[in-house]
């Protein structure tokens, strides 16, 4: 398992969750008379819509399922003598082109990575070799392009709309009507519960497979959610999990699921996203090595945990740690 500053730098004590000055929840000493507080400021990444011949270069990073592909993306690094320069140097190590940035399109947040992204258009000429950090890429239509809801994605609509030309609706726009709905990435959403006509929206999101965690006698319940879900030719899972008193034997039954369903999207809910932002922020830390403050602000995004599932997520860490 793979986590980020576990430990205060300065006396080791275990980190934990608190508030700051009345402020958000953050990763501080608990050890009072160390006071060292991991604040956790957004990293500065640029990003090229970059044009060549006439067309836009997607790519995969070798990291990335099938058929993803998105922007040229990199760190700002210390030395770069400024951002433009920054993307620049990008290109050419990500695709072997020499480019010029010709605009600048505006800078975007991308909270769930905690980073703020500076996107640039830049017109790059060459032959194209990629860099080891990608195994393939596209080339698209400037009126072709499909951008996405997420902070490249809005740079590169910016950028079209610019142009003249009409981006197609996000195909997730619908789905944010659904109460506290957490995009997670491209394949995992977390959400409290849809209505049955939702879950149409749920399937124009692109989700496969639906995990709900709330027991059916619930008053939040929808009745016949299966026959609704499925109606939509999703594939549907009940996993309740009581409210007061969630189990281990609830999370593993959780973990095998989500590892059988992990070649498809999924879209897990409850009643307002606690018990499914608990059970996701879990799986990702202690399954896919997921760094414990970037699960936690997705976590920490719908809700600050009571005593009870407070109790259960230490629980959890400590038996796997």
């Amino acid at each position: 398992m793979t986590q980020t500053f576990q430990f205060c730098p300065r006396c080791t004590k275990p980190l934990a969750i608190g508030s700051v000055d009345e402020g958000p929840p953050r990763l501080r000493c608990p050890d009072t008379g160390c006071g060292f507080v991991h604040w956790d400021n957004p990293v500065p990444v640029v990003a090229a819509i970059v044009e060549h011949e006439g067309e836009v270069i997607l790519a995969r990073n070798r990291m990335w399922p099938p058929k993803m592909f998105a922007l040229i993306t990199g760190f700002l690094e210390k030395d770069d003598p400024d951002p433009a320069s920054g993307v620049l140097r990008e290109v050419d190590e990500e695709l072997g082109l020499k480019g010029r940035v010709t605009e600048f399109i505006g800078h975007y947040p991308f909270q769930r990575m905690n980073q703020i992204i500076i996107a640039y258009h830049v017109v790059a000429a060459g032959e194209i070799v990629l860099g080891e950090e990608l195994v393939e890429y596209r080339k698209v239509a400037p009126d072709q392009l499909r951008p996405w809801p997420a902070a490249t994605g809005l740079a590169l609509r910016d950028w079209m709309i610019r142009r003249g030309l009409t981006p197609l609706p996000f195909e997730n726009e619908p789905i944010k009507q659904i109460q506290n709905l957490r995009i997670i990435d491209d394949r995992l959403a977390t959400a409290g519960q849809p209505s049955a006509e939702q879950f149409r929206a749920v399937r124009s999101g692109g989700y496969q497979s639906v995990i709900n965690l709330l027991p059916a006698d619930s008053i939040s319940a929808v009745t016949g959610e299966q026959a609704a879900v499925e109606e939509q030719g999703l594939r549907y899972h009940h996993l309740p999990v009581v409210w007061e008193a969630p189990t281990a034997e609830d999370f593993a039954r959780f973990c095998a699921l989500m590892q059988a369903e992990s070649d498809r999207r999924i879209f897990v809910h409850c009643a307002v996203n606690k018990r499914a932002s608990a059970f996701v922020f879990l799986y990702r830390v202690l399954r896919l090595g997921v760094a414990y403050e970037v699960a936690a602000r997705d976590l920490l995004a719908v809700w600050q945990p009571d005593a009870v599932w407070s109790r259960f997520i230490e629980e959890r860490l400590a038996a796997a740690a």
